[in-house]
């Protein structure tokens, strides 16, 4: 287990001892990433290749598998692996997908009697730059950012820095917001065979927690869940506005989420 992100910071004289990594991709350099979280004992390498191998060979999509077919093969490991703990630093909030062979530089250590790894290269981001969603579990495709100009106190002096976070900002906005949503209305709604939704008129309605459900409409199969506007601000939730000025977003089912 990492715990720890690394950021990629732009900055001359920084660069100077922690070399400008190859990728803008927070993490995908290890030679960067060993010089950033200063890991320099041959136990902390050991373990942090280990661990990066691991996601790394999940995150291969062979030849002949679509970015689909890879999901769902890597899926089960990739939750059991999170559920024990175990984090990579590159693979932080998603895995990439990624197409050949990571290699790892080894040399014979006499004093420890046997080789040890002096550095490792990753697999590459695979063309279709495609990665599974540690929160929604989804397929999103994942670009490069443009590094974000910043004022470093401690330095006193402007540089550039990206974070992990920063790649997944516009999918966790949009799609992965939705699928969270969609997920919460599909375990919510009552599992009898004989439910019979109640009508609540709007001058009835009140909040209710996220993981409960309440029909608006007795006649129409139009499904109605009510979030608090604090579980929507812990959670960047940020709909549209309806007509009663209200924010609200429609899913797939037909089902409205509103905050209030």
């Amino acid at each position: 287990m990492s715990g720890q992100t690394v950021t990629i910071i732009l900055d001359k004289i920084y660069n100077k001892s922690v070399p400008k990594p190859t990728s803008l991709r927070p993490g995908y350099d290890i030679e960067y990433s060993k010089a950033y979280c200063h890991i320099y004992s041959i136990e902390q390498i050991e373990k942090m290749v280990e661990m990066e191998k691991i996601y790394d060979n999940l995150s291969i999509i062979r030849s002949f598998e679509t970015p689909q077919q890879w999901a769902i093969r890597v899926k089960a490991t990739l939750q059991t692996l999170i559920a024990e703990g175990y984090r990579s630093f590159y693979h932080v909030f998603c895995l990439f997908g990624s197409f050949g062979q990571g290699v790892t530089k080894t040399c014979y250590n006499h004093w420890a009697g046997r080789e040890l790894p002096i550095s490792y290269h990753r697999p590459s981001v695979h063309k279709s730059q495609m990665a599974i969603c540690f929160k929604c579990w989804k397929l999103v495709k994942i670009t490069e950012v443009k590094p974000r100009k910043e004022y470093f106190d401690g330095w006193r002096r402007w540089g550039y820095e990206i974070k992990s976070e920063d790649l997944m900002k516009d999918h966790w906005d949009n799609s992965c917001f939705k699928a969270e949503i969609a997920t919460i209305a599909k375990n919510t709604i009552p599992s009898a065979p004989n439910f019979e939704p109640a009508c609540i008129s709007p001058a009835r309605q009140k909040m209710i927690s996220p993981t409960s459900y309440q029909s608006s409409n007795c006649g129409s199969n139009t499904s109605e869940i009510f979030i608090s506007s604090l579980y929507a601000k812990q959670n960047n939730l940020l709909p549209s506005i309806n007509y009663l000025n209200r924010p609200v977003l429609k899913i797939d089912d037909g089902t409205e989420i509103t905050i209030v």
